[in-house]
């Protein structure tokens, strides 16, 4: 009764208002919105008493009045219509998403009202409603992103609503980790979006014609208000990042890897810069599948790699990764001959010449400001650059790890690899692999073996290994130093065109902290939903597992070989002897300690039964030895200059030495 009556007083308030306005000046138009509120008011009383879909039927029709046919009655039945997103139904939850989508699109003000109500629906308890949250927070960052730029004064509920949609935005980051496959999947089109308005587009850019008008970095002016440029880069950045950890997660579905794979090729197409980081995403992938993945999902996967590297390839960018990508497609079965025709042909050197003519023009232009803008410039100028996009801190642990492996990789240490492989074989030949070998073509080759050597570092350097690793981590501590030392000097710049120092800059940021968020609109007609407005806490096995102690791990390593040792009756019995023979040897030889005592003390209790352990153990301990020996008869990889190669990193360390 109540939303009747108060749907009732504005239905009145307006006849007396159009009614004034019609016999005032006998206006047509007039006439016509009387005609479009009384139907509002009509639909909306219905729509209170119906069900799910007649409701909807309905509802679809006022949002049709209210912001298609008359938009000046959206700001007066807006709380009517936002009132349904406490609806029992989750059809009619979503279809108020798509309502508040639709309107602050038509009109950005109501950004400033609606914000704090798709926060509501992004918590909700229906994983349908969630997905349909984000696919909507999609394209409302775009928006408010380009509003909020196209604002010259900032006013301060802007400020907040902008405060809000960012914290919205690391919420579905951080749902990358969720439990929902669904959900995860509409986090890795929000996160691809987000990379590609958080990054500057450039002229080898290929952009959809449906997303020319879309935001991106380079529309952000330098001396904004409140957006701040060089955050806004680092931001898409991190979210690069976060992306490219999570498609290597080994635990990864097949459904998120497909859909990161696509993301990954419309960010190489869309942002050349990024091209280096993914063409290195996808050797690793290919070298590295997911082991949870049955054997359809692995062919599916490797055709869409195969899809998508295609793709790549075809954009004139990919001159610099044509060898990788190459020999990539070679090894997923694709001729030579359609890798030919899918390899652009190269303009490089046409278009050089213009782009410098364009930017020296430009600096021309702008030589009054030259000065700060050159080193606001500074941080984003690799990205604007489309050849010269190598990702150093991306690449230099694999490249360096290859170069390192490349002149080690001759036939003699390939053969000494693949015998002490065979020790490591499983008995039979698992269906994925059967399914998915392809035979090598250009075996023996130079570009074979840069492949070969490419792959095993690719792999060594997701395990942590390897001389690149090492040098990596050092240059990731220069480069975060020099960073830091960097962004003080930005922030200073942008603050001291409008004439502030350094420190009242780090006031001015914490103060959004404490900033009075946007408030949901919650009519008292309609029951807040159960833990809508509470934050749901997500489950991390992190948060309430607490690490090991050194000594608690000793004791369970201990009494896990004990129970092994003691459980030698039961798996003769199983016919499994031979499995755990190996499962000891091996680890003994990888674990010293007391571990390697025990093994000893049970072999000696009855060396006649147990010497197949004992010659088992013998052959670890030896082939470890030889492992070694190779690596230090060798002084050139001990001479050079900043490696340091422990024999717990060693490349090769099932190679035996033949001298």
């Amino acid at each position: 009764m109540t939303s009747t009556h108060s749907t009732s007083f504005v239905k009145h308030h307006y006849i007396f208002c159009i009614y004034t306005c019609t016999n005032h000046f006998h206006s047509e138009p007039a006439l016509i919105i009387l005609c479009f509120l009384l139907q509002v008011v009509e639909l909306l009383n219905q729509a209170a008493l119906m069900g799910t879909e007649e409701k909807l039927t309905v509802l679809k029709q006022v949002q049709e009045l209210i912001i298609n046919k008359d938009p000046s009655l959206l700001d007066n039945f807006l709380d009517e219509m936002i009132a349904f997103q406490s609806d029992k139904s989750m059809e009619v939850r979503k279809f108020v998403i798509g309502f508040i989508e639709e309107a602050c699109k038509r009109d950005n003000e109501l950004l400033l009202r609606l914000v704090a109500n798709l926060n509501m629906l992004l918590r909700d308890e229906s994983v349908n409603v969630v997905k349909k949250a984000i696919l909507t927070l999609t394209q409302l960052y775009k928006v408010t992103l380009q509003w909020m730029v196209r604002s010259k004064a900032v006013t301060e509920m802007q400020e907040a609503c902008w405060d809000m949609l960012t914290q919205m935005k690391g919420d579905v980051l951080a749902l990358l980790d969720s439990e929902n496959d669904g959900v995860r999947t509409h986090a890795i089109k929000f996160t691809e979006s987000l990379i590609i308005s958080l990054s500057p587009r450039t002229s080898d850019s290929d952009v959809p014609k449906r997303q020319d008008a879309d935001v991106s970095l380079d529309k952000i002016p330098k001396d904004h208000s409140y957006i701040r440029y060089v955050m806004l880069c680092e931001e898409g950045k991190s979210a690069l990042e976060q992306l490219l950890k999570f498609m290597v997660h080994p635990a990864i579905s097949s459904i998120n890897l497909t859909t990161a794979l696509g993301s990954l090729a419309t960010l190489a197409r869309q942002r050349p810069m990024f091209m280096s980081q993914v063409v290195q995403a996808y050797e690793t992938l290919h070298a590295n599948l997911p082991p949870t993945l049955a054997k359809s999902q692995v062919s599916s996967v490797r055709k869409n790699l195969k899809i998508h590297l295609v793709a790549v390839l075809k954009h004139p960018c990919s001159l610099d990764f044509q060898a990788q990508i190459g020999t990539l497609l070679l090894d997923l079965g694709m001729p030579q001959s359609e890798i030919s025709r899918a390899t652009p042909v190269p303009r490089e050197p046409r278009k050089r010449p213009r782009t410098e003519q364009y930017t020296e023009g430009k600096k021309i232009k702008m030589e009054p400001a030259l000065m700060e803008d050159d080193e606001e410039k500074e941080e984003p100028a690799a990205m604007s650059v489309s050849k010269p996009s190598p990702a150093p801190a991306a690449q230099t642990a694999i490249d360096l790890t290859a170069h390192f492996l490349h002149p080690l990789l001759n036939a003699e240490n390939v053969a000494n690899l693949v015998l002490i492989s065979m020790v490591y074989l499983p008995d039979v030949m698992p269906a994925s692999f059967q399914a998915t070998y392809t035979p090598v073509e250009s075996a023996g080759t130079d570009a074979q073996i840069k492949h070969l050597a490419r792959l095993m570092a690719t792999q060594m350097t997701a395990a942590g290994i390897g001389p690149g690793k090492r040098l990596l981590g050092e240059d990731e501590l220069s480069q975060e130093m020099l960073i830091k030392r960097k962004l003080p000097m930005a922030h200073g710049q942008a603050i001291s065109v409008v004439g502030t120092p350094y420190p009242e800059k780090q006031a001015a940021i914490e103060v959004p902290l404490t900033k009075k968020l946007p408030e949901p609109i919650l009519p008292s007609t309609q029951p807040k939903l159960p833990g809508a407005t509470g934050k749901r806490k997500v489950f991390r096995l992190a948060d309430v597992v607490q690490p090991l102690l050194e000594g608690q791990i000793e004791k369970l390593t201990s009494g896990a070989v004990k129970r092994i040792l003691d459980s030698e009756k039961n798996i003769a019995q199983s016919g499994m002897a031979h499995i755990r023979v190996k499962l000891l040897s091996r680890l003994v030889t990888q674990f010293e300690g007391m571990m390697k005592e025990d093994v000893l003390a049970f072999i000696l209790e009855d060396i006649r039964s147990r010497s197949d352990l004992a010659f088992s153990l013998l052959y670890q301990e030896y082939n470890a030895y030889l492992s070694q020996l190779w690596f230090w008869k060798h002084p050139s990889l001990q001479s050079r200059p900043g490696i340091q190669i422990t024999t717990t990193e060693l490349v090769l360390r099932s190679v035996p030495c033949t001298d």
